[in-house]
């Protein structure tokens, strides 16, 4: 199963591209192995591969109790492991003729084959304590985690042959099959889920919503099918939880509609049969009787009576180990879950850069980590992560790098953040998005982990000499995060990620900004700003036109001017150097020469159909200079004895988009004080945040105010060359509908 749905972005870009990616270049065709369970209870034969439906076993013990020596005296277990569904004894396996079995005296772990009793057979291999020493591997564990639950694997190589088995389930004892104690039983083995859905409002209790089953199933977005004939358990609790809310509580659990202390719901609680086409039938509970919960160790017997379909009463029971997680914010998935804690030891990583794709100003890198079973065993349990962070745009996107940095999680795509995943459907499918752990379990898509929350570090960790005798940068990344269904996904890789550029950039860049990220600038170093008035307005494509053509007034508002003098003492209304920003603002018609509180957007475009008093004209470049609203960052330097300064521009942008926000500040003395809230967005997408509170006063003081609009300013006679624009995707992340789960359609 070597197709990882890490590059599902890039579907999005391109209609009709494959989504596929790997962390190998050849394994793009592969298609997987279809004869892999999805149970993952299995065994494999020399390559052929099938499926653990049955499991029986038998216990004898030597009689008279005259044996001396104890291993002689142990209990014999023999197990029996089939492919056979419906299989209760071992009469049965015999003539079914197709199961492993298993001879074992201390089933409690790992199983010495050189001892005595203790063997392994199926077909044409026999492994026991005369030839075990003739084969090349020969492992083998047995433990029974109760009296019906048994957890078995070995690993068989001899002759030229080869056995694996796995197997975690209900496991039959064959001499009790007919006895009272399990005539009236439906024993379970597997849990669809398992959620705490917290605390209920107005009682002390908490709630524990859980479905178990015998069957293969799926379960998409809380509801669980089955795929074969089986019995399907929902139990819905409430009970006041101890110390840790995430271990459901034991005991009698008794029907109510109050939700109080070891109660359940007959809404939600139930028992359905569904047969092999399908068919549901809903069967009764019985009046008055507990559900029970009890607890031995790591085993769990969770159990209540019903009506059977033939009429006669029953236990269902599930036996088997409980993991309580949280409910997925979304009610649930429809992709397969991986449902366990998992670790991915990176062998090797590649990385996609697809710069604004998103349009939220940052730069997004998607890096692929694969373990080295999923690099090169495919169907064998090889994990592989998709890391999506969030970081600098690039200029030019074939110089695109792996920022270092601790990246936390956000859904609003900052930069300095990783995303969560999520599920997107397109064209009948769903694939992943985001940050995500992948399971190759041999099938088609094989299961996943969503990141939820947590930490994604990346570190520089030097340089490497590459292939082609250039230096390559080396990258430390180490990620600890919570799944959305509340397991733990960690993993680590240490080496060279060679980065594909997949920008879809379109030439919408025109070099009027140097921000490579959102910009929060310090205005704490003007003092004073300054407006004056203009009775024309450039529009774009025509020229200039009177300003009252349009119904408005005109007036330019510099927080910082950009030009004083040339020394220290010149600079009594900012400091040198620092952020400035300019607002070119309509008007009311004759109010242009007052400051008026308000909200001014910022126009589309400069032309007619968006002047109107009100807005904020969007920033313009004129004969090699920026006019209109735009934002400058300056430094400087001094010499000589009389303090000479040298100021000069080192970062720009035209505000194409965003607002100004205009508070009169009351106040004894502060009769022209004002506060500025300034939010304006470049070409680039990035913000340009900033707040200035102070005084607002005429620059009539200014010789030919208007030429400042018109002609370029002094220190703006070279700008940086445009660079490569960043892309754009229209497409919009759809929303995942929450529901409660449920056993009915």
């Amino acid at each position: 199963m070597k197709k990882l749905y890490l590059s599902f972005l890039a579907m999005l870009c391109m209609a009709g591209a494959s989504v596929l990616n790997s962390c190998s270049d050849d394994d793009s065709t592969s298609s997987g192995n279809p004869d892999m369970p999805e149970s993952g209870n299995a065994l494999i034969c020399n390559g052929v591969v099938r499926e653990i439906k049955s499991a029986v076993y038998s216990v004898e013990t030597p009689g008279n109790g005259e044996k001396a020596d104890a291993s002689e005296a142990a209990s014999v277990y023999t197990i029996y492991l089939s492919p056979t569904a419906g299989l209760v004894d071992v009469d049965g396996m015999l003539i079914a003729d197709d199961a492993v079995k298993i001879t074992v005296k201390q089933p409690s772990g790992a199983v010495d084959l050189a001892a005595a009793g203790n063997g392994i057979a199926y077909g044409e291999i026999d492994v026991n304590s005369s030839n075990v020493g003739e084969a090349s591997k020969a492992v083998l564990s047995v433990e029974f985690l109760s009296a019906r639950v048994a957890r078995i694997s070995a690993e068989i190589e001899t002759g030229g042959k080869t056995l694996t088995v796995a197997y975690y389930g209900l496991c039959k004892n064959s001499d009790a099959s007919e006895e009272g104690d399990d005539a009236d039983k439906v024993l379970l083995d597997k849990v669809p889920l398992s959620w705490y859905l917290g605390p209920v409002k107005g009682v002390e209790s908490h709630n524990y919503y859980m479905a178990f089953t015998d069957a293969e199933h799926t379960v998409s977005k809380g509801r669980v099918t089955l795929k074969e004939a089986g019995y399907l358990f929902v139990a819905d609790l409430y009970a006041v939880p101890g110390e840790d809310a995430y271990t459901l509580p034991e005991g009698e659990y008794m029907a109510s509609q109050l939700n109080e202390d070891h109660t359940f719901t007959s809404q939600y609680t139930g028992v359905q049969y569904i047969d092999a086409e399908g068919n549901k039938t809903q069967l009764s509970l019985v009046s008055g009787e507990p559900l029970k919960v009890t607890r031995e160790g790591d085993i769990w017997s969770i159990s209540l009576r019903f009506v059977d379909t033939d009429g006669s009463e029953k236990s269902i029971v599930y036996e088997g180990q409980l993991q309580i997680v949280d409910q997925p914010e979304d009610g649930g998935f429809y992709l397969p879950q991986i449902g366990r804690d998992v670790e991915v030891v990176g062998f090797s990583a590649t990385a996609t850069y697809y710069g604004n794709m998103l349009e939220a100003g940052t730069g997004m890198m998607q890096i692929n980590i694969c373990d080295e079973t999923y690099d090169t065993e495919e169907g064998q349990g090889g994990l592989a992560a998709a890391l999506v962070v969030f970081n600098d745009l690039f200029g030019n996107p074939k110089e695109a790098v792996i920022k270092p940095h601790e990246y936390l999680a956000n859904t609003s795509f900052q930069w300095g953040s990783w995303m969560p995943a999520v599920e997107i459907p397109m064209e009948g499918l769903v694939f992943p998005l985001g940050t995500y752990v992948q399971l190759d379990d041999g099938t088609s898509f094989g299961q996943f982990s969503y990141g939820k929350a947590g930490i994604i570090k990346i570190e520089d960790a030097g340089t490497t000499q590459g292939e082609d005798g250039k230096e390559e940068p080396v990258y430390k990344i180490e990620f600890n995060l919570t799944s959305k269904d509340g397991f733990t996904l960690k993993g680590s890789y240490t080496g060279v990620i060679p980065i594909t550029d997949a920008s879809d950039d379109k030439s919408d860049d025109d070099g009027t900004s140097t921000l490579e990220r959102d910009y929060d600038m310090d205005l704490s170093k003007i003092k004073k700003a300054h407006y004056y008035t203009s009775d024309q307005v450039y529009i774009q494509g025509i020229g200039y036109k009177p300003i009252s053509s349009y119904g408005c007034g005109l007036q330019f508002i510099n927080i910082g001017i950009e030009w004083v003098g040339d020394h220290l003492e010149d600079f009594v209304d900012r400091e040198p150097g620092g952020d400035i920003v300019r607002v070119e603002l309509t008007t009311e018609p004759g109010k242009e020469n007052e400051i008026t509180p308000g909200t001014y957007e910022v126009t589309e475009q400069r032309w007619p159909a968006y002047i109107k008093p009100g807005v904020m004209m969007r920033g313009i470049m004129l004969d090699g200079g920026l006019h209109g609203s735009r934002w400058m960052h300056q430094t400087y330097s001094m010499w000589g004895d009389d303090n000479k300064i040298f100021e000069y521009m080192d970062g720009h942008a035209l505000l194409y988009d965003g607002q100004v926000t205009i508070t009169k500040v009351e106040g004894e003395g502060k009769e022209n004080w004002y506060r500025f809230e300034v939010d304006g967005i470049c070409v680039r997408k990035h913000h340009v945040r900033g707040t200035w509170e102070g005084p607002v006063v005429s620059q009539t003081g200014r010789a030919a105010a208007e030429k400042d609009h018109l002609e370029p300013p002094r220190l703006l006679r070279r700008l940086p060359a445009p660079s490569v624009p960043m892309s754009r995707l229209a497409e919009e992340l759809p929303g995942i509908m929450f529901r409660k789960a449920g056993m009915t359609e």
